[in-house]
């Protein structure tokens, strides 16, 4: 990979026990340190029964049955970190979850992806799966609370406390999630132990068959289309948060990488902070990177937009291909991407006194990028490796420039005072001041930003 050697700082529930704390956020986290109560016996594979299936050209899925004890045993640790729902939430109907369990009543189908090209060990009807390697698509709610019961029966039966109110506040210590989330309470966990039916959640959860829709074969851009698929009829999120669902996909390679960037999202603790500059270099917002992505690729200062990402519905006067979609949005091109955002934050921020706050801005990310792409004719690369050579040049163009003469901010922010937002749509208008001053930074050339705003105001 081009670049400098990177190390994303993100982590797992499961790695915060092993010591990684203060500020390694994980890049799709809830914040949550859970003991790992429910994967004492955890299972390599669990076994199915498969009831249907088919092929589709290069993916096939599986209807299937399994036990749902096995199941949750078999989870990964941060399993919940993943899904493409926004959170674990309150809901009054989902907490009768248990009690549907143990009359025997069915549940809706859970459905997973699966890395793999097929199940394993499939013989006539049985198959195998490993859950470390599945994500859950849809039934994320109803997992955790099923898998959330399994850890209570799995901590008290290893616990010597039988007053409720000291057991749930150990557990709450232990797993805030789970009374956070409202999945549990200090009056469940009473009733439950005055009932004496916590010594039973085992064997209801054992003694129950659920089913599961799992997918095989899928590529990453599937993988992102069916878990919008799924949740379209849940309740309506902000644009910046669907356009980070619609990237969870990359996430774990994304961990598993070296590049030195910490990206936050909408729901963690430190995300206004990282929005108004108050940060550390490398440091981003996660929407805020991946739109500038877009722009690049369009080659104009894009706004988040789940539709355009994945329908392809562009402008007229722009036309993104799915040869140039699949060469930049994959797993390899974005971390290469990384590594060029974390260089040009360092030039920038050496350069530049308020740099770090400048250009932590959607507005600033966007409008750069953009100027990077739009000298870039996609139309000619074939290639990973030609994409990466063009862009190379590019970032080392401007890189220079930046070196040489900068982007004057103070000259910037006092053009940037006298907008009035009568006249013109601010963002908008920025978005565009930016990518004109930096074409013509990499051009070679001295324009002020006085000079830009003047002649962005007469494209209107």
């Amino acid at each position: 990979m081009a670049g400098k050697a990177l190390n994303i700082r993100v982590c797992s529930p499961h790695k915060l026990r092993s010591g990684l704390t203060g500020n390694y956020h994980a890049i799709c986290h809830y914040s949550y340190n859970l003991p790992l109560y429910a994967s004492k016996k955890k299972q390599v594979f669990m076994n199915l029964t498969i009831l249907e299936s088919k092929s589709i050209e290069h993916r096939s899925w599986y209807l299937c049955k399994c036990n749902l004890l096995q199941y949750l045993e078999g989870l990964k640790d941060d399993f919940y970190d993943y899904a493409i729902q926004r959170k674990i939430v309150k809901n009054q109907y989902l907490d009768k979850l248990y009690s549907t369990i143990k009359s025997g009543d069915p549940i809706p189908t859970i459905t997973l992806t699966y890395n793999q090209t097929h199940l394993d060990n499939i013989s006539s009807n049985s198959a195998e799966i490993n859950l470390s390697k599945s994500e859950i698509l849809d039934g994320l709610q109803r997992s955790f609370r099923l898998w959330a019961y399994l850890n209570i029966f799995n901590k008290y039966e290893l616990s010597n406390e039988i007053d409720y109110r000291t057991f749930a506040k150990e557990l709450k210590n232990e797993n805030p999630l789970f009374f956070d989330s409202g999945v549990v309470s200090t009056k469940l966990i009473r009733t439950l132990i005055e009932s004496g039916e916590i010594n039973n959640i085992k064997a209801a959860l054992s003694n129950y068959d659920i089913y599961l829709t799992i997918w095989t074969g899928l590529t990453e851009k599937e993988v992102i289309q069916k878990m919008l698929l799924l949740n379209a009829g849940q309740k309506s999120v902000s644009k910046t948060h669907q356009f980070e669902l619609l990237f969870l996909h990359f996430f774990d390679a994304i961990k598993a990488s070296d590049v030195k960037i910490e990206l936050f999202r909408e729901k963690d603790d430190k995300a206004n902070d990282v929005k108004r500059g108050n940060r550390d270099n490398g440091q981003f917002m996660f929407s805020s990177i991946i739109v500038a992505l877009q722009s690049f690729v369009e080659g104009r200062p894009l706004r988040v937009s789940t539709e355009k990402l994945i329908e392809h519905e562009f402008a007229d006067t722009v036309e993104t291909t799915d040869h140039t979609f699949d060469l930049v949005f994959n797993t390899d091109f974005l971390l290469y991407y990384l590594s060029k955002l974390v260089e040009l934050d360092n030039t920038i921020c050496s350069k530049e006194n308020n740099g770090k706050e400048w250009f932590s801005k959607d507005t600033t990310l966007s409008g750069i990028f953009a100027a990077v792409g739009s000298r870039i004719d996609f139309s000619t690369i074939q290639t990973k490796q030609d994409l990466k050579n063009k862009v190379d040049k590019e970032f080392e163009t401007l890189n220079r420039r930046i070196n040489e003469i900068g982007f004057n901010l103070p000259e910037f922010t006092d053009q940037y005072n006298v907008l009035s937002s009568r006249s013109v749509n601010i963002g908008s208008f920025i978005r565009k001041v930016v990518m004109e001053y930096t074409l013509q930074l990499m051009d070679e050339k001295n324009d002020s930003w006085s000079d830009i705003f003047i002649k962005v105001k007469e494209k209107k």
